[in-house]
């Protein structure tokens, strides 16, 4: 499996105390079920079941490890990973399986929580040891403000233009799509819907799928931009050279077809709000790995688009977008300059070393 060695003669135990004790609330005598992947794959590393396994005994946990294998649609989430669900305290997934089922409701009373950081590194960078207290707090903050919020507007540098309004079901007396599982570190905020985005979208470097459903092909790869027109969350046409813009159109045609949805709906969008996302290696190489963690990114835009569910079957992806809520920028050329307001700063300022979340955000290969 993955493994890195960047951390020859640090011991790993901010990370982990931040997720075990500040975002599960792991306690003395409570029981852990960690899920993770079999030995054969190589998207999570391998010694960091290892690690938190470990920080968790020191907690005075009582912990059982199990593996599960990968899933491809959210109804086949391993029954023998609920009953076992049903006699513990916490679930921590180590595992991409909840990836595919963070928006449906699992059985258990038990705290459900996917972990994002995916090797020790991840784990002990300040993408996983700035306190989720703090994080949880900005992230509700957020949420808030878009809750109250009228119209959005985005932009990237290809060429992206469109905007709408924020019709959250909620102010209907629907559902959002919130998560239904606690996500580590904090990542972004609920998916915005789209009934009423209206623009074009520059589609650059891939197509990939959303995480609903597994399929293949699942990806496929764009040589130059091609432009998708949408009106009230309905994909209209694709624009650009012929035989780009046909693939993308047949590459639709046949998720569409493949699990008979609507494949024009476009259904949500979201941009991270975690500056110290990093990925370091190279994305084409390790697609399905960089796009696990690159959505938590500010310097990443991404729809969810074809079916009318999140996170729908094909992911739009747009690089340094800007966004303007209510005339004023939130996120500017990949920045979450939101962090940047006064209010912000101050609440920042009550977390040791929390600061560095005000730095520029990090690299993800792209």
């Amino acid at each position: 499996m993955y493994s890195s060695n960047k951390r020859a003669g640090k011991h790993p135990v901010l990370g982990a105390d931040n997720l075990l004790r500040n975002c599960v609330d792991v306690r003395h005598g409570d029981k852990v079920l960690i899920v993770s992947e079999p030995e054969n794959e190589t998207h999570y590393d391998d010694e960091l079941t290892q690690v938190i396994t470990r920080h968790a005994v020191s907690l005075g946990a009582i912990v059982t490890v199990i593996d599960a294998p990968i899933i491809k649609d959210p109804k086949d989430f391993p029954q023998n990973v609920v009953q076992q669900m049903a006699t513990v305290d916490h679930t921590l997934f180590l595992n991409r399986s909840a990836d595919y089922a963070r928006f449906i409701k699992l059985n258990g009373a038990c705290s459900k929580t996917i972990c994002y950081a995916l090797d020790v590194d991840m784990l002990e960078s300040g993408f996983g040891t700035v306190h989720h207290e703090l994080m949880t707090t900005l992230l509700r903050k957020l949420e808030t403000e878009l809750d109250n919020a009228d119209r959005w507007q985005l932009t990237c540098p290809l060429g992206t233009n469109a905007s709408g309004t924020f019709c959250w079901p909620n102010k209907s007396g629907g559902t959002d799509d919130d998560f239904t599982m606690n996500l580590f570190p904090v990542t972004t905020f609920k998916p915005v819907p789209c009934s009423t985005a209206t623009g074009k979208f520059a589609l650059s470097r891939w197509l990939i799928p959303g995480g609903a459903r597994s399929y293949q092909p699942a990806t496929l790869n764009l040589d130059e931009p091609v432009f998708v027109h949408f009106v009230n969350g309905a994909i209209t046409h694709f624009e650009g050279n012929q035989q780009s813009a046909d693939a993308v159109s047949n590459h639709y045609e046949n998720v569409g077809k493949h699990f008979g949805i609507d494949k024009n709906f476009v259904h949500s969008w979201h941009i991270g709000m975690n500056p110290l996302t990093a990925y370091h290696e190279n994305p084409d190489e390790t697609l399905e790995r960089w796009s696990s963690i690159s959505f938590a990114s500010p310097r990443y835009l991404h729809f969810h688009t074809c079916g009318d569910y999140a996170p729908g079957e094909i992911a739009w992806s747009a690089f340094k977008a800007t966004v303007i809520i209510d005339g004023k920028v939130y996120w500017q050329d990949g920045e979450f300059v939101w962090l940047q307001r006064a209010d912000n700063k101050d609440l920042i300022s009550q977390y040791p070393g929390a600061e560095v979340l005000l730095r520029q955000s990090e690299c993800i290969g792209v």
